[in-house]
């Protein structure tokens, strides 16, 4: 079951399809999370299905970084990594990321606002 949800910030938990994640902190440019596979098979983290859209509606991808832990994360059930998302906004105002379990789901919202 996927859920969304706007009013969740910083710091909370929140989860999408088979995955937790929580982000730490947002430094304008660049997220800090950690994502938990919280279903009962593996799964694997897309890194290019965590958006962030802006106060346009305009929607960015993180930049890939292959030195990251997220890149490439097989999360067997009950395991976490921790890495960090960048991503190039050239001026634009962020407003929330949109994190998801895979490229299919349907997303959770986590405001940097």
């Amino acid at each position: 079951m996927t859920t969304t949800t706007s009013n969740v910030g910083i710091g909370r938990p929140v989860r999408d399809g088979k995955f937790e994640f929580i982000v730490h902190s947002w430094d304008g440019a660049t997220a800090s999370l950690t994502i938990t596979n919280i279903g009962d098979r593996p799964n694997s983290v897309a890194v290019s299905a965590q958006y962030l859209f802006d106060t346009q509606g305009r929607r960015f991808e993180p930049e890939f970084d292959w030195t990251s832990d997220l890149a490439f994360a097989d999360l067997n059930p009950g395991q976490s990594v921790s890495g960090t998302l960048t991503y190039v906004l050239s001026g634009a105002t962020p407003a929330h990321l949109e994190l998801h379990d895979s490229i299919f789901s349907g997303g959770v919202e986590v405001s940097l606002r």
